[in-house]
């Protein structure tokens, strides 16, 4: 979604949207792939991330209406995580 590259899905990173009680959507990755819901998949770097984002692709993705937002700190802990 983000650098617009293919890749292995084992390779890529699950995103899966979260609802709070407020009824906003949280954007979260799914490192073990179990949690329920629509997935969008992305490489797990911070600029890929960003530019998906940014290009509202996570949004189209999953289907959602704005506002919404990403835990981009969950994603550069899995990102070091990989690297590691």
């Amino acid at each position: 979604m983000g650098c617009r590259r293919r890749d292995e899905q084992a390779a890529l990173l699950r995103l899966v949207a979260r609802r709070d009680d407020a009824g906003s959507w949280t954007v979260v990755p799914d490192e073990r792939r179990r949690l329920p819901g629509r997935g969008a998949y992305v490489h797990p770097r911070t600029g890929c991330v960003e530019s998906a984002v940014a290009r509202r692709a996570v949004v189209r993705a999953l289907r959602l209406s704005a506002p919404v937002t990403v835990d981009l700190a969950e994603v550069l802990r899995h990102s070091a995580e990989q690297r590691g």
